[in-house]
C-alpha cells in the first residue's frame, strides 16, 4: 500500500456510520503530510446542472451535479476525461483530469465529453486519513476511470470492492452487506 493515497479510490467500510460517507467511495485527488482532499463519485444530488448554472449550453442543463462531500457545498468541481479542451487541469490519475475554471463546461459540452460536476468536496487533516485507515474505515482501490464515471452511480460501491479482488470481490458478489458475515 501506498504511504499516500491519491489516485486512489476509499471505498467505505460497512462500519463507518457518519451519513456523509456511509456506502460512498471518495477519489482521492491529493494526499500528503498536510492532509487530503478527495470526492465522493457515487452520490448525485437531485440538483441539475442548470439549476446551479443556468447559463450554461442547453445540452448539458440537465445533467446531474453529485455531492462530492461536505466540506465548502458552495464549490463546485469537474472530473472530466477530455485532455484535448484547452487547459484540461490537474491528470490526477491517466484519462480523469480535475478541472474548476468557468469556461471548462462549455467546451465539454461542446466536445460532448464525458464529465461530472460535483459540489462541496471531502477533506482530512494532517494524520486523520491515516488514523480512519490503520481504522479500516476505508478500503483502498486503485482509481480507474471506470469507477469514477460509472453510469449507475448507486452500483459503484460494491462493484470497486468487486474490483479490489479476492475476498472483497467474494462478499461483494455473494453477500447482501459485503462485510457482514
Amino acid at each position: 500500500m501506498e504511504k499516500f493515497l491519491k489516485g486512489y479510490c476509499l471505498v467505505a467500510n460497512y462500519a463507518l456510520s457518519d451519513p456523509n460517507f456511509a456506502q460512498t467511495v471518495v477519489f482521492i485527488i491529493d494526499h500528503n503530510v498536510g492532509g487530503a482532499f478527495g470526492l465522493v463519485v457515487n452520490r448525485p444530488t437531485k440538483w441539475k446542472l442548470g439549476e446551479m448554472l443556468p447559463d450554461l449550453p442547453d445540452s448539458i442543463l440537465e445533467k446531474e451535479v453529485y455531492q462530492g462531500g461536505p466540506v465548502q457545498p458552495e464549490t463546485l468541481f469537474i472530473l472530466h476525461n477530455d485532455p484535448l479542451v484547452s487547459d484540461p487541469g490537474e491528470e490526477v490519475i491517466p484519462g480523469v483530469f480535475l478541472g474548476a475554471r468557468p469556461n471548462l463546461l462549455d467546451e465539454l459540452a461542446e466536445a460532448e465529453s464525458n464529465f461530472h460536476v460535483y459540489h462541496g468536496y471531502s477533506g482530512w487533516a494532517p494524520k486523520q486519513l491515516e488514523s480512519e485507515m490503520a481504522a479500516k474505515a476505508w478500503v483502498p482501490v486503485k482509481a480507474t476511470e471506470k469507477i469514477i464515471f460509472h453510469p449507475k452511480p448507486e452500483k459503484v460501491w460494491r462493484e470497486a470492492l468487486e474490483y479490489r479482488g479476492g475476498l472483497y470481490e467474494y462478499f461483494a458478489r455473494n453477500v447482501k452487506d459485503p462485510f457482514m458475515n
